[in-house]
C-alpha cells in the first residue's frame, strides 16, 4: 500500500505550485486541502478534502488587507472556517504518512494540529529582499520536520539558525512550456498580456487594464492583448461597459474575445499560460505567481497602484523586492500606465534587460520534479535526495 500525503496550502498561487508538485508525484497517493478559496488549480491533477468556501474579501492577503476588509473575512465566516479546517486536520492526523504545506508561516500554524512528519514549502519570503524574521524561523524549527525554500540564500540563511532547510530550485518556472494549442498570437502586431490576478478584484483590474489599452491603441501604439483568465473567474463577469463579450465552447486555450468598436479583439484564454509567454512581449500584470512566472521567462512586468513604487501595497512591495528591475510598478493612472507601456513596446534593449533580470531571480525550470522527488522520500520514511 502506497504512502498517503495531503497538500494544505493557502492561496490560489500557493495552490497553482502544489498541483505542479502534486503532478509530478508516482510513488504516492496524495490529496490536497485549499484552506483559501475553492482550491481550482487543483483540478484534474490532486482529489481536494476538507472544508472550504468561497474566497474571504481579502482573498486570503491579510498582511495587505485593510482593516475594512479583514473585518468583513470575520464576518464571512472566517474564525468559523479556520475552526472547522483544524478540527478537520485533527482528526485525520494520523491517516496520512507526511503532509506538505505550501505558502506562508502562517499557512504553517495548521501544524499545531499534530500534523507530522511536516515539509514546508517557504514562496512567500526570500533573504533577497524580506527576511523571515526570528519568529518564523523559531516556527519552522519547532513545526517543520523540513523546510524548502524559493532560493540557496534563503535556506543557507535557515539553516545558520537551526532550520533543516534546503533549495532545490523553483516549482513556479516548471509546466511553462508552450501546450501547442493553436491559439491565434501571431502578425505583425507586439502583444501585451494582461493578467488581472485570480481574485474578486480582478474584474475591476481588466477594467482597468482595458481602459489602458484603448488609450494605448488610439493613441498611436499598436498592439494586441491577450488575457489570461484564472479558473476562479467567471467570463460573463469580466466584460466592463464598452466591451462585448464572444464566448467559445472551450474550456483551455481560447475561451472568448471581447470587442470594442474600432479596436482589434482582445483574445480571452484559459491554462495556456506558456502559449502566451511564448507569444507576448510586455505583461501588465496584477497579479501573484503568474506575475512571478512571466518575469522568470523573461518578459518584463509592469505593475500599477496608488502611490507607484513609492507607496506600493504589502504583497507588491514583497513582489518588486523579489524580483528586482523585472518589474516595475507605476502610479494608478491611465496615463502614467499607457506612457510605461509605450516605452517598453518601443524599447527591445530595456525588455531583454529586464528579462534578463527575471530570469536570473526566478531560475530555471525543473524544482517541481525535484520537490516530488523529496515528498515521495518522506513519505517512504527514506532521507531525501
Amino acid at each position: 500500500m502506497r504512502p498517503r500525503v495531503l497538500f494544505v496550502s493557502n492561496g490560489a498561487g500557493e495552490d497553482a505550485i502544489a498541483s505542479l508538485i502534486g503532478s509530478r508525484l508516482s510513488r504516492v497517493e496524495a490529496e490536497a486541502m485549499p484552506t483559501v478559496g475553492q482550491g481550482a488549480a487543483y483540478q484534474g491533477v490532486l482529489p481536494l478534502v476538507g472544508p472550504r468556501q468561497a474566497p474571504m474579501p481579502s482573498g486570503g492577503l491579510v498582511n495587505d488587507s485593510p482593516l475594512s476588509h479583514i473585518t468583513r473575512d470575520l464576518r464571512s465566516g472566517l474564525l468559523a472556517l479556520l475552526l472547522r479546517q483544524f478540527q478537520f486536520l485533527r482528526r485525520v492526523r494520523r491517516q496520512y504518512q507526511l503532509f506538505v504545506v505550501v505558502g506562508d508561516v502562517f499557512a504553517l500554524l495548521n501544524a499545531f494540529a499534530g500534523l507530522r512528519p511536516l515539509l514546508f514549502i517557504g514562496t512567500a519570503k526570500s533573504i533577497v529582499h524580506h527576511r523571515y524574521s526570528w519568529l518564523e524561523r523559531l516556527a519552522m524549527r519547532q513545526l517543520a520536520d523540513r523546510v524548502l525554500t524559493r532560493d540557496e540564500p534563503t535556506a543557507a540563511d535557515l539553516r545558520r539558525a537551526g532550520v533543516r532547510a534546503a533549495w532545490v530550485g523553483n516549482p513556479m518556472m516548471d509546466a511553462l512550456e508552450p501546450a501547442g494549442i493553436d491559439l491565434p498570437l501571431n502578425g505583425e502586431l507586439p502583444w501585451i498580456a494582461l493578467f488581472p490576478g485570480s481574485r474578486v478584484e480582478a474584474y475591476a483590474e481588466l477594467a482597468r487594464m482595458l481602459e489602458v489599452y484603448a488609450l494605448l491603441w488610439q493613441g498611436g501604439d499598436r498592439a494586441r492583448a491577450v488575457v489570461v483568465v484564472a479558473d476562479s473567474l467567471q467570463l460573463e463577469r469580466l466584460v466592463p461597459p464598452g466591451w462585448q463579450l464572444k464566448a467559445h465552447s472551450s474550456e483551455r486555450g481560447l475561451v472568448g474575445e471581447l470587442g470594442r468598436e474600432g479596436m482589434p479583439p482582445v483574445l480571452l484564454v484559459r491554462r495556456v499560460l506558456g502559449d502566451v509567454l511564448a507569444h507576448c512581449q510586455v505583461v501588465l500584470g496584477q497579479a501573484g505567481t503568474a506575475n512571478e512566472q512571466a518575469a522568470g521567462k523573461g518578459l518584463p512586468v509592469l505593475a500599477y497602484g496608488p502611490g507607484g513604487e513609492k507607496r506600493m501595497s504589502w504583497y507588491r512591495f514583497r513582489q518588486k523586492g523579489l524580483l528586482g528591475e523585472a518589474v516595475e510598478v507605476v502610479e494608478d493612472r491611465p496615463e502614467v500606465i499607457v506612457a510605461a507601456l509605450s516605452r517598453l513596446l518601443r524599447d527591445p534593449e530595456e525588455r531583454h534587460r529586464r528579462g534578463a533580470v527575471g530570469r536570473e531571480r526566478m531560475g530555471p525550470p525543473g524544482g517541481a520534479a525535484r520537490m516530488a522527488a523529496w515528498i515521495e522520500s518522506l513519505a517512504h520514511g527514506q532521507p531525501p535526495h
